[in-house]
């Protein structure tokens, strides 16, 4: 299969209805690996639609038909014989592939693009020069037989693996929302919409698409939570899979717009834009295939580049992993093991994880089994971080869109293939997708040195969220600072009101929660980093404490103040580091603690009152704040 020379490029051949009146043959050296490897890819991408439109023999076998061909041309170059004409090479080889529906633009641009044809034509008579080497190189990467790739089965498990997610995450917010969000929860929601009316106009739902401008009753959380529970559940099961994809979408938009600090995080965005995906998926399998890899690779490569942009010493000098399994917000109890590991080992982990994310996000468009040992490096990472750390659906999430690097040989599902091309409209959705995509980077790696065009582009496309930026760890926290409630009903003997699963007490193991995400504890630990002034809501709960707000109460742990909530409340600050075995032997206990000093002062009931917050000694700075409709 080589060629010695470059042919002539002839005429487009005639349409598909009529070239396949007609079997043309495809003539190879039967002898050759190579050959026989990539004339089976051939035969299987022409053979579905136009069934015998191509027959594929070896020379060996029909030589003699041919006495003008020498047996050192049939050796050279594969031979394309037509009712019409003779064609060879590269010329051959993409008439041949024009007979593959999904595969025509290949021929197309042979065709009408001069630079690509040249390219082609090199690349043909290069690897035909060396298809020992070629064939050797090509096993490992693509398999033992060269076979096209089918997605359905694949799709099938990542659109459920998607709606499974999307379940978890409907569900936990609804448990949650009414001591969040609602009325009187933390920062209600009808209170942030109303500023967002007053300084966005009546055209401020462009800027923030949520059913919320509706309505910020209790109602419409609960409306919202529960189509997209639905949505899940219709999803998981694949019933009307498109129109469930969208619903859920609208519903977890809404509520993300709605949740302020306690539903921005980046599972949240990714979700969002996973559900879009789903709906892709159930309609267009390959070109959901390709938008699930595009999402893996940005997701994957951001996380890493973010890590090294930032200038984070713990990343370049690979000490990262002796901060992470005891800082992050909620460890698992084989945290505290792994964080007691050798230095050494941490540190290879910490250079393993960072060549996942910068190295092996490239090998998502590589060859099949480039992508498989991608996705098998990457699915490792997330169970490492899903066994050490509570993260909700989020490593799951991940692991389930890596799927889409596999194809269905690969989970050995038996499906009957499709070979039809996408349409012109699903094409170009991928095209502007990936453009986005390729914004989103450049964004991220320009550090905000990109022109006034990309800006416009990303901020108009930016409140749907349908292709977000992701960077996770960028800055790795070195110490953990926990923010203990302690309430009291003369202001001198305090007793802590417990949050369920955060760590506080130190004799208790860090406890297993996901796919759950106790978002109140979740904040805390934000709280702890960011100070007063980064967490003024923080005041909006002492508040709710103070007048033991059922639903806020429900998010916490159980209160030693039975009869009626405590008079007076605060919050005191503690560095808590995890106990070495050796303490941990002698003590029993888990963490240890010091001292650090009040983080939020005193505060009190001073008389009896109907109203909610009526009597609450507190600067109303910290009450519902509106300074921004971006909240």
């Amino acid at each position: 299969m080589s060629d010695a020379s470059a042919p002539v490029r002839s005429p487009e051949p005639p349409a598909l209805e009529s070239q396949a009146l007609e079997p043309w043959l495809l003539v190879y050296d039967g002898d050759c690996g190579f050959c026989r490897y990539t004339v089976d890819y051939a035969r299987a991408v022409t053979d579905v639609e136009a069934a015998g439109s191509v027959r594929y023999e070896p020379y060996q076998r029909v030589a003699g038909d041919y006495p003008d061909i020498s047996v050192d041309e049939f050796r050279s170059s594969i031979q394309l014989m037509t009712p019409a004409s003779r064609h060879r090479g590269a010329d051959a080889a993409f008439r041949v592939l024009a007979r593959a529906p999904r595969l025509r633009a290949w021929s197309w641009c042979y065709r009408n693009l001069p630079l690509f044809a040249w390219i082609a034509e090199a690349a043909y008579r290069f690897t035909a020069r060396h298809r020992g080497a070629a064939y050797r190189i090509a096993r490992p990467l693509f398999g033992a037989e060269l076979r096209p790739a089918d997605y359905v089965r694949t799709a099938d498990l990542i659109v459920r693996g998607i709606g499974l997610s999307a379940l978890f995450a409907f569900a936990s917010w609804w448990w949650q929302a009414a001591g969040l969000v609602g009325s009187h929860g933390i920062l209600p929601v009808g209170d942030y919409f109303d500023a967002a009316r007053a300084q966005l106009g009546p055209w401020g739902w462009l800027q923030l698409p949520s059913l919320y401008w509706l309505s910020g009753a209790d109602w419409m959380t609960t409306a919202l939570c529960a189509v997209g529970v639905v949505a899940s559940a219709l999803l998981l099961v694949r019933v009307a899979t498109t129109y469930a994809a969208l619903a859920a979408y609208v519903c977890y938009l809404s509520l993300e717009y709605g949740g302020g600090v306690f539903l921005e995080f980046q599972w949240d965005i990714l979700l969002i834009e996973t559900l879009l995906l789903a709906a892709v998926l159930s309609r267009q399998v390959r070109i959901g295939i390709w938008l699930t890899r595009l999402l893996v690779f940005r997701f994957m490569f951001l996380s890493g580049v973010v890590k090294l942009i930032s200038g984070d010493p713990t990343w370049h000098g690979l000490t990262a992993l002796d901060y992470h399994f005891e800082t992050q917000p909620l460890p698992t109890v084989l945290a505290w093991y792994f964080h007691n590991l050798p230095h050494g080992v941490l540190r290879a982990f910490t250079a393993a994880a960072l060549a996942i994310e910068l190295v092996l996000p490239f090998f998502v468009f590589g060859p099949r089994n480039a992508r498989r040992f991608a996705a098998a490096a990457f699915i490792v990472l997330e169970l490492l971080i899903l066994l050490t750390g509570n993260y909700n659906f989020f490593n799951f999430l991940t692991i389930v869109l890596c799927l889409g690097l596999l194809d269905d040989r690969t989970l050995r599902a038996r499906v009957a293939p499709s070979r039809a091309a996408a349409p012109l409209r699903w094409r170009v959705l991928l095209v502007a997708m990936a453009a986005l995509g390729a914004l989103q980077i450049h964004q991220t790696l320009g550090r905000g040195t990109f022109a006034g065009w990309e800006t416009a582009i990303l901020r108009a496309a930016d409140p749907l969220q349908a292709v977000n930026s992701y960077g996770l760890f960028a800055v790795m926290t070195t110490e953990r600072d926990e923010l203990i409630v302690e309430g009291s009903d003369d202001g001198f003997e305090w007793r802590a009101l417990p949050f369920e699963f955060k760590p506080e007490a130190l004799d208790a193991a860090p406890r297993w929660v996901a796919p759950y995400q106790p978002r109140l504890d979740w904040q805390m630990w934000f709280a702890a980093l960011t100070g007063r002034e980064g967490a003024p809501w923080v005041g909006n709960l002492l508040v709710r404490l103070l007048n033991g707000e059922p639903a806020v109460m429900r998010l916490m742990g159980p209160s030693p103040f039975v009869a009626k909530p405590p008079r007076f409340v605060r919050i005191v600050r503690y560095r808590y580091e995890f106990t070495t075995p050796e303490q941990r032997e002698r003590t029993g206990a888990w963490w240890g603690r010091q001292y650090l000093g009040i983080y939020f002062p005193p505060v009190r009931v001073a008389a009896e009152s109907a109203g909610p917050n009526d009597g609450v000694h507190i600067d109303r700075e910290y009450l519902f704040p509106r300074d921004d409709g971006d909240d």
